[in-house]
């Protein structure tokens, strides 16, 4: 029996098992970090909305925008307001009072692969922003 050549096969087959997970770890570092991004953004300025218009409302409104403006799918992405975690379903509450603190916490789905025949796998990536009300704000009574 000849050995000859049998090298050269394990070496391809050891490096396509170890360049592929790393492949894919590098693959998937830019729609992460992208929609990372797109997370904290998402949250800051639901939370200057929210702090302006002294309302949850008004941030949730700024939020939809941003994702829209993104091109997020709405259910591929959840909010949640002063302690409230995205995916429960009873919301946090704010005080709007002078001085106080509005806490976002946004979450975006985020595909691990993209491929042409659709996403694989996946995991949602989180951002929080804290925006303080002014304490010379004027409030309504």
């Amino acid at each position: 029996m000849r050995d000859r050549g049998h090298a050269a096969v394990e070496l391809a087959l050891a490096i396509g098992v170890l360049m592929l997970p790393a492949a894919l770890a590098v693959l998937a570092f830019g729609p992460w970090s992208e929609r990372r991004v797109a997370a904290e953004a998402m949250a800051a300025e639901a939370a200057r909305a929210a702090v302006i218009e002294l309302e949850t409302d008004a941030g949730a409104m700024a939020a939809e925008d941003q994702a829209a403006g993104l091109g997020l799918d709405p259910t591929h992405w959840r909010l949640g307001w002063c302690g409230a975690v995205p995916a429960s379903e009873a919301g946090g509450t704010c005080a709007f009072t002078r001085g106080g603190l509005v806490t976002v916490e946004v979450e975006v789905w985020t595909p691990l692969i993209t491929t042409p025949w659709g996403d694989v796998g996946g995991l949602w990536v989180g951002a929080d922003h804290v925006e303080p009300i002014d304490l010379y704000r004027s409030l309504p009574p």
